[in-house]
């Protein structure tokens, strides 16, 4: 194929930084942290057209396809898809694929061609959620060797890539996994090279008083690769039980759980999360480092207004990295104003280095 005879095509995402369609994204992290149900939150935004978690706008409601290997669909699957407030109109669960008159399970390497044509009919479906993938790969396939794996997620990338569809895969850590995120996607590194996104789930910790370790109760969602875009910043949730409805027959109460996000972006890198869950880090020393990041823009705006390039500039020589500014930035109450050629960083007050916990 000759370059001149390819004509540029914009990407069209989701969820901007996340979920783009035509790609693939994988989702990783240790299991009952939350994975299945972030996942069925993506389902909720985009079959009800809801706002993303940072609060980017709903794309328009779209169809979506489900293969769920490991929970039961009354019990699990569609309580949580009720608790997350999905359009139940739009989700379509693939339970099995006929064969030679029987029912088997669906398999990557084989029955992609069906899914297609599924796709097709439906007409309008934005997304294919695995979970998890390597129950869609077959008995005999080592997820450890990588052309293994590759001939499995090779042709799923073809479908995203042909049919247009997002598709989002969860997997899990490796039990011998490295210290750095990227190392925490199941089995051979072709699994998250095949992704061009990707998230991990890590249980958030802090230090008590006594200088413990203890978790908050929350899970950060971390972007360890991006490929199609600039690392996303870090989210937060955590998982609340809700009512449901009642049985249909006992008229007992159904509870579901379900995510909430905390809405605001923690300062922390995936690899900084990954370190810190595994006490390879102390968080007191994250936030140690905030506050002198915020002391060194009191500082530079002591004397008055001063251009957001000299800002980042001092901040980057320093060793901060522009999470951890923009973090600062807001703690501060710091607005930026356009100029002709150039943006200003002003205080909105007199900038006093904050020591909100981060």
């Amino acid at each position: 194929i000759r370059a001149s005879d390819i004509r540029p095509r914009s990407k069209e995402w989701l969820w901007e930084g996340h979920l783009l369609r035509g790609a693939q994204e994988l989702l990783t992290g240790v299991p009952g942290l939350g994975k299945s149900q972030v996942q069925i939150h993506f389902v909720a935004c985009l079959t009800a057209g809801l706002a993303w978690p940072n609060g980017a706008k709903a794309y328009r409601p779209m169809s979506v396809l489900m293969l769920t290997a490991e929970d039961t669909l009354d019990q699990e699957v569609i309580p949580r898809l009720i608790a997350a407030k999905a359009n139940l109109e739009k989700v379509h669960i693939l339970k099995w694929i006929k064969s030679d008159g029987k029912n088997r399970q669906f398999l990557l390497n084989e029955d992609l061609d069906q899914l297609e044509k599924i796709a097709a009919e439906i007409g309008d479906i934005g997304m294919l959620t695995v979970d998890p993938i390597t129950a869609y790969m077959g008995g005999k396939v080592d997820s450890h060797k990588a052309t293994e794996v590759r001939s499995q997620l090779g042709p799923l990338k073809d479908f995203a890539e042909h049919t247009g569809i997002a598709v989002s895969s969860i997997t899990h850590p490796p039990k011998s996994g490295g210290q750095k995120a990227i190392d925490q996607f199941i089995g051979s590194q072709a699994f998250i090279a095949a992704g061009r996104i990707g998230h991990i789930c890590v249980e958030e910790f802090e230090e008590d008083e006594d200088g413990e370790r203890k978790s908050t109760g929350r899970v950060l969602f971390a972007n360890p690769k991006n490929n199609a875009h600039t690392k996303m910043e870090t989210l937060a949730f955590r998982i609340e039980q809700v009512f449901v409805e009642n049985d249909h027959v006992t008229n007992t109460p159904i509870e579901s759980p379900r995510v909430t996000w905390d809405g605001e972006v923690v300062d922390i890198t995936a690899d900084e999360a990954v370190a810190t869950s595994n006490g390879m880090v102390q968080p007191k020393k994250r936030l140690k480092a905030q506050e002198e990041l915020q002391t060194l823009i009191c500082e530079i705006l002591a004397e008055g207004p001063k251009p957001e390039n000299q800002v980042k500039a001092a901040a980057l020589d320093a060793g901060y990295t522009i999470n951890q500014l923009k973090t600062a930035k807001k703690k501060l109450g710091v607005r930026s104003e356009k100029k002709a050629d150039f943006w200003q960083w002003e205080p909105i007050f007199t900038p006093q280095p904050s020591t909100t916990k981060v």
